[in-house]
């Protein structure tokens, strides 16, 4: 089975709608990495990147990324997508590309897969899931990575961030300063207060918030 990120779903239909067609599917929100290849004995978490995006990450969102990949107990997969040569025409440095992919596959573990196109990543990943052992039937599978020797208040965050993202679980925990009352906030007739807490200078979506609250007070395998 593979599991498909929710955003990465949304941006990327085309492949997903292919990926379905051969390849058991689900779509889910990962905490890391866009496909989560379950196999039989172990699983692969895969970032997928086109050489655009690659290169603008490099400054930014790119090492967050690798550093939670790297925590997850299986295999870690990059795959960069599209014409490598683009760092050339768009002007960048190539000895430092070629020394951060150096650093990504060395230092972080992490190899890099190239793929030409859309189709080239398609094919990888259904013969990814060949190889790790097809899962037949529908099971249970990893939605977040698994984390080690985190201190208590890390391990708050880490809890939060599944519900709501790091830097609105930063938010809600400098409010309400301990995870119980976060959690105790969470209910509809609190929705307005919660909507006042600002992350980054800008109040918590509404459509957030809802979730939140939704998915707090929802009853675990419903009324049975």
């Amino acid at each position: 089975m593979i599991v498909v990120d929710s955003n990465e779903a949304s941006e990327n239909s085309r492949l997903v709608e292919s990926l379905a067609k051969v390849v058991e599917t689900a779509v889910k929100p990962l905490q890391a990495g866009d496909y989560l290849i379950v196999g039989r004995e172990k699983h692969a978490l895969v970032e997928r990147k086109t050489v655009m995006d690659f290169l603008n990450s490099l400054k930014g969102r790119l090492w967050e990324q690798l550093s939670t990949m790297k925590m997850f107990e299986g295999e870690k997969v990059l795959i960069l997508e599209g014409y490598l040569g683009l760092y050339r025409k768009r002007g960048w440095k190539e000895v430092s590309i070629l020394a951060l992919m150096d650093k990504i596959v060395h230092d972080w573990g992490i190899p890099i897969i190239p793929t030409p196109d859309i189709r080239g990543t398609l094919t990888y990943l259904v013969w990814k899931n060949k190889s790790l052992g097809e899962v037949e039937e529908f099971r249970e599978y990893p939605l977040r990575v698994k984390r080690k020797g985190l201190t208590a208040e890390e391990q708050a965050l880490f809890v939060l961030e599944g519900l709501c993202g790091h830097e609105t679980a930063k938010a809600l925990l400098s409010h309400y300063r301990t995870l119980r009352n976060v959690f105790t906030a969470l209910t509809p007739e609190n929705m307005h207060e919660l909507g006042k807490i600002k992350v980054g200078g800008r109040r918590i979506p509404e459509k957030t918030v809802k979730k939140m609250v939704e998915v707090a007070n929802t009853v675990y395998g419903g009324e049975g």
